[in-house]
């Protein structure tokens, strides 16, 4: 039977619907499930490949876009919080800090994403300078997030987060999956630099050596 949109359901229930005139499916809970394994496990997946590189071949490159796009980036490079949206800039330190180095660092994960790709070393473009605030709170161990930081990023890192926004037709479900990888790999960014978000609500992050 045909029918105008598609109807997906999580756990059960109808989470969203999507345009145009096709079969009506399901995307079952399993599914769903299978979907965010893999997106989490994609952004810990090792490369498939490593291309050379050399810090001492340089060239330029020049790039014409539109100006939200460099003010997007200039944010990000400045570790200013993003207009329009909910992110600070304690969630951006893992970024480098300057134009060409925010640039290159999606260009190499969207290499890495789409098709296994990296070099055998770092671009230097990618490197952070220690005159970044947040930088000298990494390397005083300072405190980078607060508990709801903490617990806001954790709970993006799991689809029940997105449910209404998909239910309300704000979000969609290939959306949702987006947003997770992204949260995830956040989470990943801070712990592999020795900064423990612990999952118990009431607790706050703290480093590693902490602990110890």
């Amino acid at each position: 039977m045909l029918a105008v949109g598609r109807t997906l359901l999580y756990n059960g229930e109808r989470i969203g619907r999507t345009s145009g005139t096709m079969t009506t499916t399901t995307t079952s809970f399993a599914e769903i499930t299978d979907a965010v394994d893999k997106a989490k496990a994609s952004a810990t997946e090792a490369p498939k490949h490593k291309l050379p590189i050399s810090a001492d071949d340089k060239t330029t490159i020049l790039l014409n876009v539109e100006g939200a796009i460099k003010d997007l980036i200039s944010s990000l490079a400045k570790k200013n919080p993003i207009k329009g949206t909910s992110i600070g800039a304690e969630e951006l330190g893992h970024l480098p800090n300057s134009l060409t180095g925010v640039v290159v660092h999606y260009l190499v994960k969207g290499l890495k994403d789409d098709f296994g790709i990296a070099f055998e070393e770092d671009p230097t473009s990618l490197k952070v300078r220690s005159s970044n605030p947040l930088d000298k709170k990494v390397a005083g161990k300072k405190r980078l997030l607060t508990r709801e930081q903490k617990n806001e990023l954790l709970s993006k890192t799991q689809m029940s987060f997105y449910e209404e926004k998909i239910g309300k037709g704000e979000m969609t479900l290939d959306q949702a999956m987006f947003a997770i990888k992204d949260a995830y790999e956040r989470k990943q960014n801070f712990e592999e630099m020795g900064y423990i978000l612990p999952t118990k609500k009431t607790e706050y992050p703290y480093w590693a050596e902490e602990k110890e």
